[in-house]
């Protein structure tokens, strides 16, 4: 049965047991974990190699509320610096060995990408790098899936190519792994006009998790910034932007999806305080629930 649950990255400064108190107490099911440096109530490398695993596997027990997933998508894979790949094979493979030590079936993240070659360049690196990298999924008993949020907004653009159909079946074309698949968000598929609900049957195979996040597209900046500023839109929740949600999530269904839709808080509405994250968050969840 689809349940909601949220990625915490919009509880950073919370400890953990904080979060999982209340989604509890607000009736979510399941939390993606934020796997980054960032979040500083979790060492992964201790994680990885077996100790202090015990609060982590307590709180999900305590509050019935497992840990659906890790994501950290700022990983280097295809870095042109051999140290900075090097490094980021040896993240992921922390990430992966933690996540079976807590019981946690999925870890996404992006792809990487090198900024000075071109996606077809990339691709290459990919099919280069990623072997290595779905052997140590498929060892650990881990799913790798790839988030699909391209970040164009930032520069230079060296965070991700699993932004696409298109792009996503040259990667599973290129690097054919059970371990491989996708945590899909139609946020990003919006802005880039692309059909996120025949995405979803297209892909219904690789999807391993499904995010909630929502985009409002801004006509009358695009009408006077163009296309190329990449501030004709904004992230929104559920709900409050231009994704069909009844559309989406019946698609998911039709696809037999039926695992957590986890809903990703980057709204500039609903921030700021914890009180409006949480507001946010509530208003979101209930969104979701009408179609699911």
């Amino acid at each position: 049965m689809m349940r909601v649950g949220f990625y915490h990255s919009c509880f950073m400064n919370w400890e953990l047991e904080k979060t999982f108190k209340w989604a509890k107490e607000n009736d979510f099911y399941g939390i993606e974990l934020h796997g980054g440096p960032r979040y500083k109530h979790i060492n992964w490398k201790e994680l990885a190699d077996g100790k202090n695993t015990s609060e982590i596997l307590s709180l999900q027990e305590k509050y019935e509320m497992p840990v659906i997933d890790i994501m950290f998508g700022a990983i280097p894979f295809l870095s042109p610096d051999p140290d900075k790949r090097q490094e980021a094979l040896e993240y992921i493979d922390m990430l992966l060995r933690a996540a079976k030590n807590i019981g946690v079936p999925v870890v996404s993240t992006f792809t990487g990408r090198d900024p000075m070659k071109t996606i077809e360049e990339n691709l290459d690196t990919f099919e280069q790098v990623f072997p290595a990298v779905a052997e140590k999924a498929e060892k650990y008993g881990v799913k790798l899936a790839f988030e699909n949020c391209p970040m164009y907004e930032f520069w230079p653009p060296v965070y991700n190519i699993a932004v696409s159909p298109f792009l996503w079946n040259e990667l599973f074309t290129r690097v054919p792994s059970s371990a491989l698949g996708l945590n899909i968000d139609p946020s990003h598929l919006v802005w880039q006009k692309i059909d996120y609900v025949q995405a979803v049957h297209d892909f219904k195979e690789q999807i391993i998790l499904a995010q909630a996040k929502d985009t409002e597209v801004l006509p009358n900046v695009l009408r006077n910034e163009g296309m190329l500023t990449m501030k004709w839109w904004r992230h929104r929740i559920p709900g409050q932007g231009d994704v069909n949600w009844n559309k989406f999530i019946t698609a998911l269904h039709e696809a037999g999806y039926d695992h957590v839709l986890s809903i990703e808080h980057e709204d500039p509405i609903w921030e700021g305080t914890d009180e409006k994250v949480q507001k946010g968050l509530l208003h979101a969840k209930k969104h979701l629930e009408q179609f699911i």
